[in-house]
C-alpha cells in the first residue's frame, strides 16, 4: 500500500477504505447496469474507485479522459474524440489477453490495426467516409459477448461532453438501448453540470427516462482522515505528533487529495504543522488556473466566492457584498442563477447554520483559501 502516492490509484491495495462504493461498483458492473455514474467534488478519488474496481472484475476496457481531451483540444471535436478514443483502443487490445477484438475491428471500414514488435498502433480515419464510433462499440459489445465478458467504456469527468457539438446525448441513448455486454461509466465532478447535460428528467432528451446507476463519493469523516493519515506515515515507519494529525485533518475537511498531498510533503520534509501551510501553497497553484477560468467568465462568481469565504454566507448578506464590490445593483433571478451555477460546480453547497438559517459554504478548504488569501 503506498497512501501517499500522489497518482491514481489502480491496485486495491493502495486503495484506502471505500469498500462500500468499491462494492457498489463491481456490482453494478457485473449485473450489467447500463450506465454507472461516480459522483463527487473533486480529489476524492473517483478515477481511482474506477481504475481499482476494473481491475477487480478484470474487465476489457477504454478508459477516457474527457476533461484532459478538452484541455488539449479546447473543445471536444470529432477529432478530440477519434484521438482519444483510438488511444484507449490501442490500449485494450495492447493486451495478449483482448488480442482477439484485432480480427472484428479489421472488418471495419476507416479501422487499421497493426501489431509491430514495439507493440499495437491503431489508426481510425474520422473523416465523413470512415468508421463511425457506433460501429466499433457495436464490435466491440458483440466481440465481449462472445468472449463471455462484460466491457466496460469510461468517460472520465463527463461532464465536458457539454462542450462539444456531436450529439453524444444520442450517442449514449444508442449505447443504452442497444449495447448488451458492455458498461458506460460516467464519472463527475461537476455534479450539477454533469446532470444537466443529461437530461433523463426532460422530455425532450434523448436520454429521458434512463436509469442512472449512482456511486456518490463524500469526503472522510473525521475518523476515516486521522487514519488514513496515521496508515500512510506508519508505512514509512513515522510516528507523527497527534497534534499535527488533528490540525491537518481539521484544515483538510476529509478531501483525500489534500491529504495526501499533506503526507506527501511530510515523508519528503518532515512531519511539521507547517507542512499545512506548505499544501494550502502547493494546492493552490493547481486551483488558481481553474478559478482563473471562472472569473473570466463573469467577475461576479469572485465576488460571491469572496462573501461566503470571509463568513457573509447567507443571501441577503451575498447579496449586499456583490453590490459593495460593483457599486450596481444585481436582480435576485442574476443571483439566484449565479449561484445555482456555482452548486453544479460544486464550488459552494448549502446548509443550516447554527441558527436554523440557511447558508452557503465552500466544500473545498483549498478554494477557501485562495478566496480567503
Amino acid at each position: 500500500m503506498v497512501l501517499f502516492d500522489e497518482s491514481v490509484k489502480e491496485r486495491i491495495e493502495d486503495f484506502y477504505d471505500r469498500e462500500q462504493e468499491l462494492e457498489m461498483f463491481v456490482k453494478g458492473v457485473r449485473e450489467g447496469r447500463r450506465i454507472i455514474a461516480v459522483l463527487g467534488v473533486r480529489r476524492l478519488g473517483k478515477s481511482s474507485l474506477v481504475k481499482v474496481g476494473l481491475n477487480v472484475l478484470g474487465a476489457p476496457n477504454i478508459f477516457i479522459d474527457v476533461r484532459k481531451a478538452y484541455e488539449e483540444y479546447g473543445s471536444i471535436s470529432k477529432i478530440a474524440v477519434y484521438t482519444v478514443f483510438q488511444e484507449g483502443l490501442r490500449k485494450l487490445i495492447s493486451r495478449s489477453k483482448w488480442r482477439s477484438l484485432i480480427e472484428k475491428l479489421k472488418t471495419l471500414r476507416g479501422v487499421k490495426v497493426a501489431v509491430l514488435d514495439v507493440g499495437v498502433e491503431v489508426s481510425l480515419d474520422w473523416s465523413s467516409r470512415g468508421v463511425r464510433l457506433v460501429s466499433i462499440l457495436d464490435r466491440v459489445d458483440e466481440w465481449a459477448g462472445e468472449m463471455g465478458e462484460r466491457a466496460v467504456l469510461v468517460l472520465d469527468e463527463a461532464q465536458y461532453l457539454r462542450y462539444s457539438n456531436i450529439n453524444f446525448r444520442g450517442l449514449l441513448a444508442y449505447f443504452y438501448d442497444n449495447l448488451r455486454n458492455t458498461v458506460l461509466v460516467l464519472t463527475g465532478s461537476e455534479v450539477g453540470l454533469l446532470l444537466d447535460f443529461l437530461r433523463i428528467n426532460d422530455p425532450a432528451s434523448e436520454l429521458y427516462g434512463r436509469y442512472i446507476y449512482e456511486v456518490r463519493l463524500g469526503r472522510f469523516t473525521r475518523e476515516e482522515s486521522v487514519n488514513f493519515l496515521r496508515k500512510g506515515f506508519a508505512e514509512y515507519g513515522i510516528n507523527p505528533p497527534e497534534n499535527v494529525i488533528k490540525e491537518a485533518v481539521e484544515a483538510f475537511d476529509g478531501i483525500v487529495g489534500w491529504l495526501v498531498k499533506f503526507g506527501r510533503l511530510c515523508v519528503d520534509k518532515g512531519v511539521s504543522r507547517e507542512r499545512i501551510e506548505e499544501t494550502f501553497v502547493e494546492a493552490s497553484k493547481l486551483v488558481e488556473e481553474e478559478l482563473g477560468k471562472l472569473f473570466a467568465r463573469s467577475v461576479r462568481y469572485r465576488y460571491i466566492l469572496e462573501a461566503v469565504a470571509n463568513g457573509q454566507a447567507r443571501w441577503s448578506q451575498i447579496k449586499k457584498y456583490v453590490i459593495a464590490r460593483e457599486l450596481k445593483p444585481i436582480s435576485d433571478k442574476v443571483l439566484f442563477e449565479l449561484l445555482q451555477n456555482l452548486q453544479k460546480m460544486g464550488l459552494v453547497e448549502k446548509r443550516m447554520n447554527d441558527e436554523g438559517k440557511l447558508e452557503y459554504y465552500i466544500p473545498d478548504p483549498v478554494i477557501k483559501y485562495i478566496i480567503a488569501k
